[in-house]
């Protein structure tokens, strides 16, 4: 269970990047398109551009859709992540528990093995 826990950190880590990838893509590809509106009208506008403005936008929107789907698997990873280390969690807490009685009973059995080891040195000297 270890590993998996790594693993999904790890795999966490690359989506987070990948996240911050497409973003940082969208954001340039969004500044383009702001750029290019910002000096010409529509008037000045020929239907090549129109069409390059709307590929532009296309592309920006399925970016958009990538990230919203990148963004659910990292929240999905965060919540796998969660789930292991407290899975691993309970599974220290009982066995440190365990083990804490092993160490009460192994203690008490010592002491009740001494005891009668005293008193019959007692019996010996009288």
């Amino acid at each position: 269970m270890e590993t998996t826990g790594y693993q999904d950190i790890s795999a966490l880590e690359k989506s987070v990047a990948n996240a911050g990838s497409q973003l940082y893509t969208m954001a340039h590809k969004l500044h383009e398109v702001e750029r290019s509106l910002e000096q010409t009208t529509m008037e000045q506008m020929d239907e090549m551009e129109v069409l390059e403005l709307l590929e532009s936008m296309s592309e920006v929107t399925n970016e958009y859709q990538n990230l919203r789907k990148d963004i659910r698997e990292v929240q999905q990873l965060q919540r796998d992540v969660s789930s292991s280390i407290r899975y691993q969690m309970r599974s220290m807490q009982q066995t440190f528990h365990t083990l804490k009685q092993r160490i009460a009973s192994s203690q008490k059995g010592r002491k009740k093995a001494e005891k009668p080891l005293t008193e019959q040195g007692d019996m010996n000297n009288p």
